[in-house]
C-alpha cells in the first residue's frame, strides 16, 4: 500500500522508485502483484502521461488514511517505549509567542529535557492551515475560529484593549464602544491574523466600514505609531505589558467578542503523542502564572 501511495503521489514510477530506494522494475512487479490480487486496473498506462483509474483514486484516498493510521499506532508503541521523550512541533502566533512563550519553552524544557520542542510562528489564520493539514502537531490560536477538523482545548481567557495617544479625544474615556470608533484611523495587524478579522467584522456590525491606513505583523510597530499619535490600534493586553511608553492609554472596549481566548488546536482523529499530551498539560497549567 505504502508503495502504491507513493506511485499515486509522484505519479510516476520513476520518480517513486527512487524515492522509495526501489528499482523501477522491482516497483512496477509489486504494483502489479496488487492489481493482480485486487482483480482490477489502478492506472491507466494507455496515455503518454500516467493516471489513476476511478478505482485507483478511490484507493489512493483510502490508503492514505490507512498509512496515517499505521503510523498513529507505531508512534502510540513508541510512546509507551520511551515515555518522557519525543518531538512536538508548534504553531504559534507571534503575538501569543510574544506575549507568553519565552518562560514557558524554557521552563518546559528544564523539565521536560528529553523533549524536542520545534516552534513555527505564523498568524493564526495560516496555524489553524498547518494543523488541518497536518504540518505541526498542535497550534495555538485566538478564538473564536471553528472548524469541524479542529479539536479546541481552551487555556486562558484575557482582554483585547483598545490604545490611543494620551492627547487623543478618546483617551478621556475608561470604556468604548465600537460606534466610538466610526471616524478614527486604525492602525491593525494584517490579515493574517484572527484579531484582524474580529476588528473588521465588530465595525461592519457598528455600521461603519473601518478606516485602516497602516497594517502590519509586528504589535511593537503598531504601538509605537500610537505612541506618536498615529492613529488608533486593538491589541490583546499582555503584550502591552512588554512595550514602555507614558504617551500611551489602554481602554476597555464593550463587545462580547473583545476577549482573547486562547486555546490549543489539534487535528481531530490524529494521536496527539505522549510529549504533545505533556506540552498541552504544561501550557494549561502555567500560562495563567505568565
Amino acid at each position: 500500500m505504502a508503495y502504491f501511495v507513493q506511485v499515486a503521489k509522484d505519479n510516476s514510477f520513476t520518480v517513486a522508485a527512487k524515492n522509495l530506494h526501489l528499482s523501477q522494475p522491482a516497483l512496477s512487479k509489486m504494483i502489479k502483484k496488487l492489481e493482480e490480487e485486487l482483480g482490477v486496473q489502478l492506472f491507466d498506462r494507455s496515455e503518454h502521461k500516467m493516471a489513476l483509474t476511478d478505482v485507483g483514486e478511490k484507493l489512493f484516498e483510502e490508503g492514505q488514511k490507512l498509512l496515517l493510521e499505521m503510523d498513529s499506532i507505531t508512534e502510540a508503541i513508541q510512546d509507551t517505549k520511551n515515555l518522557r521523550t519525543g518531538n512536538v512541533s508548534v504553531g504559534i502566533p507571534p503575538v501569543i509567542g510574544t506575549s507568553y512563550f519565552p518562560p514557558l519553552i524554557a521552563n518546559f524544557r528544564k523539565k521536560y529535557p528529553g523533549i524536542n520542542l520545534s516552534i513555527i510562528e505564523n498568524g493564526a489564520v495560516t496555524v489553524y492551515e498547518m494543523v488541518e493539514k497536518g504540518f505541526v502537531d498542535l497550534g495555538l490560536v485566538i478564538l473564536p475560529k471553528l472548524s469541524d477538523q479542529i479539536e479546541y482545548i481552551p487555556v486562558t481567557v484575557d482582554e483585547i484593549v483598545l490604545i490611543v495617544h494620551n492627547d487623543h479625544p478618546l483617551a478621556e474615556k475608561e470604556t468604548v464602544v465600537f460606534e466610538d470608533l466610526k471616524d478614527e484611523t486604525f492602525a491593525l495587524l494584517d490579515d493574517t491574523f484572527l484579531l484582524h478579522h474580529h476588528v473588521i467584522k465588530a465595525c461592519r456590525e457598528a455600521g461603519f466600514e473601518p478606516n485602516i491606513y497602516f497594517k502590519s505583523s509586528q504589535w511593537d510597530f503598531l504601538t509605537e505609531l500610537v505612541s506618536l499619535n498615529q492613529g488608533i490600534s486593538i491589541l490583546p493586553r499582555p503584550i502591552l505589558a512588554r512595550f514602555n511608553s507614558k504617551n500611551i492609554k489602554q481602554i476597555r472596549i464593550d463587545h462580547p467578542e473583545m476577549k482573547w481566548r486562547i486555546a490549543v488546536i489539534v487535528k481531530k482523529q490524529r494521536y496527539v503523542s505522549f510529549a504533545a499530551r505533556k506540552f498541552i498539560e504544561y501550557i494549561k497549567e502555567n500560562i495563567a502564572k505568565q
